[in-house]
């Protein structure tokens, strides 16, 4: 592979990217097979995950938040309604673009999810101490906060 960067620290970012997106494709992989629901894409995982965390968002919302197309998050919230892990609701804010919350199922689905997967991280070696793991966490949401369309250093309060 081309040597991308011209400086060292430009070589350290993209090999962090790097490991960054080896670890996002591995973790998909890895969620899947925990799971055994090839329907339950990562991507439908990750809709139904800003519904919890979020609450009721219309489809653009989420797209925006998801920094994907709006027809893209059409195809996961159809997928998501068809199988009763979601609904459109009336929205009082605008006639023509509903609201997409979770379900019942859809919630039920999201806590059986979760704790299969706080089983399988709980079980892992604890190769890594808290302080590392804190730290990758911060790096990597530096790193996600500088390559976004408004770039702004992290303050001390966003890091917390």
């Amino acid at each position: 592979m081309p040597e991308l960067a011209r400086t060292r620290r430009g070589a350290a970012v993209m090999a962090v990217l790097e490991e960054a997106v080896a670890l996002h494709l591995r973790a998909n992989t890895v969620v899947e097979q925990l799971h055994r629901r090839p329907e339950l894409t990562g991507a439908c995982r990750g809709v139904l995950r800003d519904l919890a965390h979020l609450g009721p968002h219309t489809v653009p919302q989420l797209a925006r938040r998801r920094d994907c197309s709006r027809q893209h998050v059409q195809v996961l919230v159809n997928r998501l309604v068809a199988d009763g892990m979601a609904e459109l609701v009336d929205n009082p804010d605008h006639r023509r673009s509903p609201l997409v919350r979770l379900t019942p199922r859809g919630k039920d689905t999201l806590e059986t999810m979760w704790q299969r997967e706080a089983e399988l991280i709980d079980g892992l070696p604890a190769v890594l101490d808290i302080e590392e793991l804190e730290g990758a966490r911060r790096v990597l949401g530096e790193l996600r906060r500088l390559l976004e369309p408004d770039p702004r250093p992290a303050t001390e309060e966003s890091r917390s």
